[in-house]
């Protein structure tokens, strides 16, 4: 077996994604909470050579980064041999066939995994590389229903997979690299090369946060530029840092931060916010929040061995590029329906947001129902998501009973 050592923190989402995929392979690990272990910082920062996100992940002495290239390597069925288990494992060509397979592990399939499974349809989640959704990397969530003191978004989502548990849930990991809606039962590809059949699917894989799409981003990624307040403003106590963005989560992101950095600038290419009223006065309230208007980011700058510097910043009025000096860019400008292994496969509107019959959740495929913000480009909210995750799984239910 492998030598496994995990650099953690304690509300961090994507360190309990890479948990989570680590037991389903049950191989052991050393873990180090920098929350408990504060001094270990700079001993991470180190040995990964200037990252500062977590997880960080080491595999016998080698860095393998965070979450994301620990799933790459899984879906590119490298992780096996990294950690030693090549050869232990049976292989069988025979898919794995179920009742109902759920897509995404948000609070719209998570919902539908608890009704499917209290309904004896035995579900598998096939829960994506993010697992639990969006609310895994928001910080407070102060509507949904039940939290009068409002929730963590990442706790919300553990107390959502231990109900869907609790009634014999299975779960995998993983993304899908291709489907065969022509027949049932429909097939699944995973990217690892595991096959799953299916007599009815429910696709609930949401939606991702959009990049800036910026060379420059891209180099300073973990090293400055971040998608993850709750996982990573740890890192940057002391400093001053950036959020670009105008909606709830970009505000939300900027208030988060001010319990850690020493100023945040807010940067929006608009000169209103589309956040919430309640948000919007929080932010504008805050001494220690700046709002730059009607600007974009042009470049992230830095270099190796200091890893992000600063911003230049462009007015989209009048055109001037101006210089600040940051270190660390929190990017929160919207998200992107997951919905391309299904693209010429189910109806989509112009957006990529699959369609539904009104009323249900019935995709233009026979058995084949959709849930949450992969099909929802109003709403976009977690209690709407979770509502349509229930509708989904009672369509299922009738669906299967109708078609037996």
């Amino acid at each position: 077996m492998a030598d496994i050592l995990i650099y953690t923190k304690t509300f961090c989402p994507f360190c309990s994604n890479a948990k989570s995929l680590l037991k389903s392979k049950g191989v052991a690990w050393t873990e180090i909470n920098l929350d408990d272990q504060p001094s270990r910082q700079s001993e991470m920062i180190e040995k990964a050579e200037g990252r500062k996100t977590v997880p960080q992940i080491f595999i016998d002495g080698h860095g393998i980064g965070g979450f994301d290239d620990l799933s790459a390597l899984e879906s590119q069925g490298k992780l096996d041999g990294l950690l030693g288990l090549q050869g232990e494992r049976a292989s069988s060509d025979q898919p794995q066939c179920v009742k109902v397979a759920i897509l995404g592990s948000g609070p719209a399939g998570l919902t539908a995994a608890i009704y499917a499974a209290r309904a004896n349809l035995n579900p598998v989640v096939i829960a994506g590389n993010e697992p639990g959704g969006q609310l895994t990397i928001t910080t407070e969530v102060e509507n949904f229903p039940g939290f009068p003191e409002g929730v963590q978004g990442p706790d919300l989502m553990v107390q959502f997979r231990k109900q869907a548990e609790r009634f014999g849930t299975a779960f995998k990991t993983g993304n899908i690299a291709k489907v065969d809606l022509s027949k049932r039962p429909f097939t699944l590809s995973l990217e690892n090369g595991e096959t799953i059949c299916a007599e009815a699917l429910i696709i609930s894989t949401g939606a991702s946060a959009r990049w800036l799409g910026l060379d420059s981003e891209t180099r300073f990624r973990n090293r400055g530029v971040s998608a993850c307040a709750t996982c990573d403003g740890f890192f940057f106590r002391g400093k001053p840092v950036a959020v670009v963005g105008g909606g709830d989560t970009a505000l939300e992101e900027a208030l988060f931060l001010t319990n850690f950095a020493t100023a945040v600038k807010l940067i929006h290419r608009r000169n209103e916010f589309r956040a919430s009223k309640a948000m919007q006065d929080r932010v504008l309230k805050n001494s220690k929040v700046e709002v730059i208007w009607d600007s974009v980011v042009e470049e992230v700058l830095g270099d190796d061995d200091k890893g992000m510097t600063g911003l230049r910043l462009k007015n989209v009025k009048t055109g001037a590029t101006s210089d600040t000096a940051v270190e660390g860019l929190f990017v929160a400008i919207g998200h992107h329906p997951n919905t391309g292994p299904f693209k010429n496969l189910l109806a989509m509107d112009e957006n990529g947001y699959l369609k539904v019959t009104p009323g249900t959740t019935r995709t233009s495929v026979e058995g084949v129902f959709a849930a949450g913000d992969v099909a929802d480009s109003v709403y976009r909210q977690a209690i709407t998501a979770a509502g349509s995750g229930c509708m989904a799984a009672i369509d299922a239910e009738r669906w299967l009973a109708e078609h037996e």
